[in-house]
């Protein structure tokens, strides 16, 4: 008796659908929709089916160290390979016409995917190789942008990450040799203006000096005390160097007057 209880236990488990939180369940039968969206927990499919969406954030690549090399061509045209990480999600609020529209989950992550792919070459169809690394957060806002253009409402692109990006050898080498160049010559720009500034400051410290001296000269003819008082000073300081070590100097005297006594 208790295995045929749970044997019928087993058969009503496997007959029961869970559906997660996270999930958007559609409940058909025989292609028809019954139930657009299926309660949270165990449901009974005996004669359905559910087909659910994962609600959370998704990644592309799926996994976190994936990796796919989209090829594209530039406005140049140059075609490059790129490396783009994608966050998406999709719409709660359109979630049950991409039901419609596909059917199944795989469906809508198959042209989710296409839809990544097409915008992001739709996108760099628009930059040159020059602008490409000039400025690469204005480069992913773009890729997002056409790649949501792109797929429309049935999802919503999160983030997007341009994290690499492989030009020809011939064109890197070359980008490489002007990134070279450019900073010798921003080096030399540099320079030019320290010495500039230098020889400034030499021209304005000579200026300075002549103003100094030429308003000192036009205060001595204004004052002509001053003139004197500067004439008694270098007298003065004249004084003081020709008696220096002298014990007794006299001024307009002879060598014998050092002689005198008192």
């Amino acid at each position: 008796m208790r295995r045929s209880a749970l044997v019928v236990a087993v058969g009503l488990l496997a007959a029961c659908t869970q559906v997660d939180s996270t999930e958007h369940c559609v409940e058909t039968r025989y292609g028809k929709v019954v139930n657009p969206r299926m309660a949270t927990g165990l449901n009974m499919t005996v004669l359905t089916t559910a087909t659910c969406f994962t609600m959370t954030e998704k990644n592309y690549p799926v996994m976190a160290t994936g990796k796919e090399m989209i090829p594209a061509q530039t406005q140049d045209p140059i075609t490059v390979e790129g490396d783009v990480a994608i966050v998406y999600k999709y719409d709660p609020a359109t979630i049950f016409k991409v039901f419609e529209e596909k059917r199944t989950a795989e469906s809508a992550e198959t042209e989710i995917i296409n839809a990544i792919r097409e915008g992001y070459r739709n996108a760099l169809a628009q930059w040159t190789i020059a602008e490409i690394f000039q400025n690469r957060a204005a480069l992913s806002d773009s890729v997002k942008n056409h790649i949501q253009r792109k797929i429309g409402n049935r999802a919503i692109i999160q983030q997007v990450f341009v994290r690499d990006i492989k030009v020809p050898a011939q064109i890197e080498q070359a980008r490489i040799q002007a990134a070279q160049q450019a900073q010798v010559l921003d080096k030399a720009l540099k320079q030019f203006t320290i010495d500039s500034v230098n020889a400034r400051a030499v021209v304005i410290a000579a200026q300075a000096s002549s103003e100094a001296t030429r308003l000192s000269a036009q205060s001595y003819i204004t004052n002509p005390k001053l003139l004197e008082l500067e004439i008694a000073k270098a007298y003065a300081e004249g004084l003081k160097e020709a008696c220096k070590g002298v014990q007794t100097c006299v001024i307009g005297g002879t060598i014998m007057d050092s002689w005198k006594r008192p």
